[in-house]
């Protein structure tokens, strides 16, 4: 029988260190026996980090490179079928799902596409900023972009830009705030009302944004300063998955703005 290679971390760290630059990072990949229950895995829906190149929805596989958006259907685990290729113009690096949309993090803004016919996703909208690398996440509400200047991307700006998407056709910026080496993102799945950044080698830090449509503004209420934080999955479960320079940390979340450090695998 076929071997399906699931990449669960190996995929976590390649699509968060090479989203926006390429780094040699080396991951041992482990080939699973193709079961039912692995295809059933397959072609359900994914989690991943905000940094990754790839997401799965009910039962298809959207992938972004630089330029072209492909649609895989995963109905046969053993053998998907590319279905589409989609032009995309350039820059485009990372892809997030959100209530029947992809959020594309491109250099020049966030794009919005419909995938409520998987096969062809729609254009709803777009949201422009200044050019820089742009991992993107969202919840019904809001979206939420980091830019980090410096980088091949352009740009010198370091910025978390919060975007109101509560008119999906017409996207506005309501909120910024300046961060240092700003990379992966990711809602808290304890409390809603919390948003972690990985801020590189500033580390990890929350924001309170329960306030953020009548302030404007989003409160730092916590900063780990231990690690170089790169990205971040928080699962429903209370854990908390960051990918950092030197390895992937495991932590309990319960209290979401005091973590307790459970494992770590150190990356070569």
């Amino acid at each position: 029988m076929k071997k399906i290679r699931l990449v669960l971390t190996g995929a976590f760290v390649i699509g968060a260190l090479v989203a926006c630059e390429k780094e040699e990072v080396e991951v041992v990949d482990t080939p699973v026996e193709s079961t039912s229950q692995t295809k059933n895995a397959i072609s359900g829906s994914g989690l991943g980090g905000s940094m990754a190149q790839f997401t799965i929805i009910d039962g298809y596989l959207y992938t972004i490179d630089y330029k072209t958006l492909n649609i895989f259907d995963l109905a046969d685990a053993d053998h998907p079928a590319l279905t589409e290729s989609i032009d995309m113009g350039v820059g485009m690096e990372t892809v997030f799902h959100q209530n029947g949309n992809l959020f594309i993090g491109a250099n020049d803004g966030v794009h919005i596409y419909d995938v409520s016919n998987p096969r062809s996703p729609m254009e709803v909208s777009e949201f422009e900023h200044v050019t820089s690398c742009d991992p993107v996440v969202a919840n019904d509400q809001y979206a939420f972009a980091t830019l980090r200047g410096g980088t091949e991307c352009g740009g010198n700006l370091s910025l978390l830009d919060i975007i109101d998407i509560s008119d999906i056709y017409n996207p506005s910026l309501i909120a910024e705030a300046e961060l240092t080496n700003p990379y992966g993102l990711g809602l808290s799945a304890v409390d809603a009302d919390i948003l972690y950044v990985c801020d590189g080698y500033s580390g990890l830090k929350a924001y309170d944004i329960s306030n953020v449509s009548t302030t404007g503004t989003a409160d730092l209420i916590m900063h780990v300063s231990d690690f170089e934080a790169v990205d971040i999955i928080s699962t429903d479960d209370n854990n908390m998955i960051v990918l950092a320079r030197t390895g992937i940390y495991q932590f309990d979340a319960s209290n979401p703005t005091q973590l307790i450090e459970k494992s770590m695998i150190p990356v070569q």
